[in-house]
Order: structure tokens, then sequence, then C-alpha cells
């Protein structure tokens, strides 16, 4: 009878730490172009940016997974030099997918659609850039009976980036403010 209910408890154990849900807190340095418009050299600082992610495991054959990812990154706000904003607010929301290998490490890569809610002060310009963008990341997790630990490094980049020349509308101009790389960190669980 023993035998049966410590054999019972182990594979109850082994079914819950086959995870196949992950939530994360991100941080990540996004980069902004300067550009340049009607000769006005605007600068824009380099934010950081703070948000969530759930990721929800579609298949898992063995060490690969392919991963549905929802994420939510809080605004922004920077300071730009030149042209006639002041602060570059920037919220963002994404809907993508990523394959990932977990071979001790964790290796990935995937693509997301991103909108990005960009508004201009003083100028009260508002606009959403909506655009894919490709990911990559490295990381670790640490297997654990319930839930296992994660960290690691990602990058993103978009594949269509916008531009804003002369006779540019104010809306097309804060859009070209937009983030063109992005490098950061995460945490967080799989469950």
């Amino acid at each position: 009878m023993r035998l049966a209910l410590i054999s019972l408890a182990l594979v109850s154990a082994a079914t819950l730490s086959a995870s196949d849900h992950e939530l994360n807190l991100m941080i990540d340095k996004q980069l902004t172009p300067n550009i340049t418009i009607s000769s006005d050299k605007v600068k824009v600082d380099e934010p950081v940016s703070v948000g969530v992610r759930y990721g929800h495991d579609l298949i898992g054959l063995g060490p690969a997974q392919l991963q549905l990812q929802a994420a939510y990154r809080r605004q922004s706000t920077v300071d730009s030099q030149g042209g006639s904003f002041g602060q570059i607010k920037d919220t963002g929301l994404s809907l993508g997918l990523q394959a990932q290998w977990r071979l001790g490490m964790v290796i990935g890569a995937g693509a997301e659609l991103r909108a990005e809610r960009l508004k201009a002060d003083p100028t009260g310009t508002s606009t959403t850039l909506v655009r894919p963008w490709v990911t990559g990341r490295v990381g670790m997790s640490f297997p654990t009976p319930l839930v296992q630990p994660v960290i690691g490094l990602e990058v993103a980049v978009p594949l269509r980036r916008a531009s804003a020349g002369d006779g540019a509308s104010l809306e097309d101009q804060v859009k070209a403010l937009a983030p063109n790389f992005e490098i950061g960190v995460y945490g967080g669980l799989r469950f």
C-alpha cells in the first residue's frame, strides 16, 4: 500500500513539473534612432521599459516547445531634444510564437506582432504603430517539483521601421521615433 502511494505521489509530481505555462517580468532597454526632420536633428533618450509576459506551450516534443506568448509593456517616457517634441510616451501589447529548446539552457527564437501606442507631448500627437518583430532568447530554467524559476536575456528587432522625411505628417514623425532595437532581461516561473 505504501509503495502504491509513493508511486502515485511521484507520478503526480512528475505531471505537475511538466510545465506548460510561463509568467515573466521583463526589463528592456529600448534603442531609438535619431532622425532629421526639416534640418532639425531629433535625438531621443533610450528608455527602460518594464512589462509582463504570459506564455502557454502549444506543442512539446521532448526538449522542444512551441509557445504562444502575450505581453504588455507599461508606458515608458523619454525626453527628446530638437524638433517640436518634448516627451515621447510608448506603451505596447504583443502577441507571438516562440520556439524554445531546453537542453540545460533555454534557447529560443520567435516572432511577434506588436501594437505600440506612441504619444508626443506637448503636441498631443498620438498614434499606434503595428509591426512585426523577431526575438531571440537565451536563459536558464531551474527544474523543481512544482514550479521552475526561469531567467534569461532577450533581444528583439522590428522587421519594419517607420521613417519620416521632409513633409511628413506629425503622426509619421512620431512613428519614426519608435524603438528599433530592444535588449533586456527576464525572470519568472514556469508552472
